[in-house]
């Protein structure tokens, strides 16, 4: 039987009983809240987290900067593959056809697998195969220039013309810019055949084998029996000795010839060893007094335009007499 405390004893026992509840209340909440030191280690913890997702925000960057790489990409092989299929479909896949081996070389220049090349060329040549993509339109315009109007030539190649004149007409306008008759520009710019020729001659039958660079008396020859009218072999300045290969892809000798002869142009120069990289139909400015030089404020807002006209399926080409700031010497 417990025996129960009265008068000083019972007052001392409930302050010990006391001060006992207040000692375990405060060891457990020193259990719960880490010291000072705990906290700084806590601390740099978070910081180098910190750190570690500011990297992953700089890999984010540049997946979507691949993403974007990826897209143009995939664009630029949907039109050639869709170019080759139509030039194969007008020669029911003669490869002697101009039209085709042009469509060849600018798929070969987007580097488009040669699986996709070799079936583009088989549904054009199919006989059985819906007729489609076969219209090749011509947009000519005005657009706002730094110093006066700009004017464009804008190819397409479409199976629904009335989209894609709706598409060209939206881009066109939104810049400020406008849209005239067919040929409105003919007098700004001359039509032609352009043949890119490589810095170096084949030495064998690989496609790919070079050799050593060629001879600019000779190669003007070739030219001129082959029916060129002009022969470009680019500044001294702009010539790289220094890597032969690349300079050889990246500042090509260009050679112009009427439309009606860029077949045997091309057929004489590679008889002869010239390799061509490019060659097609393409509306140049017939002269330097018809280019219009663009400002920076001007070369921004035009390359947007480029940009617009470049994401467009259908737009295949854009020419125009527009000169960036890069460009004035």
């Amino acid at each position: 039987m417990n025996a129960i405390l009265t008068g000083p004893l019972a007052l001392a026992s409930r302050r010990l009983h006391c001060w006992r509840y207040i000692s375990a209340v405060a060891l457990h909440n020193n259990n719960l809240m880490p010291s000072r030191r705990q906290q700084n280690q806590n601390n740099n913890h978070n910081l180098q987290i910190t750190r570690h997702m500011a990297g992953h925000n700089k890999w984010s960057k540049i997946k979507r900067k691949k993403a974007a790489n990826d897209v143009a990409r995939a664009r630029d092989h949907t039109k050639a593959a869709r170019a080759i299929e139509v030039a194969s479909r007008s020669c029911q896949g003669d490869m002697a056809d101009i039209s085709l081996q042009s469509a060849l070389a600018a798929a070969r220049a987007v580097q488009l697998p040669k699986e996709r090349i070799e079936k583009a060329i088989e549904r054009g040549a199919n006989p059985n195969a819906k007729d489609e993509l076969s219209v090749i339109r011509r947009y000519d315009g005005m657009v706002p220039g730094s110093n006066g109007k700009v004017a464009v030539i804008i190819e397409t190649l479409t199976e629904n013309k009335n989209r894609t004149a709706a598409n060209v007409r939206h881009l066109v306008t939104k810049i400020g810019g406008e849209l005239l008759p067919t040929g409105a520009n003919d007098w700004l710019f001359e039509h032609v055949g352009v043949v890119c020729v490589s810095r170096n001659k084949h030495t064998n039958e690989e496609e790919n084998a070079t050799g050593e660079p060629v001879d600019e008396d000779e190669l003007l020859e070739c030219a001129l029996d082959g029916g060129a009218t002009d022969v470009d072999f680019g500044a001294d300045e702009d010539q790289d000795t220094s890597n032969a290969e690349v300079d050889s892809i990246d500042n090509p000798i260009v050679i112009k010839c009427e439309t009606s002869g860029l077949l045997r142009l091309v057929q004489s120069l590679k008889t002869d060893g010239y390799v061509s990289s490019q060659f097609d139909n393409q509306w140049l400015v017939r002269s330097d007094d018809n280019k219009v030089i663009l400002n920076e404020e001007g070369s921004d807002k035009f390359e947007k335009f480029l940009d617009s006209m470049d994401e467009d399926l259908d737009v295949t080409n854009v020419y125009h007499n527009a000169t960036f700031p890069e460009e004035v010497s």
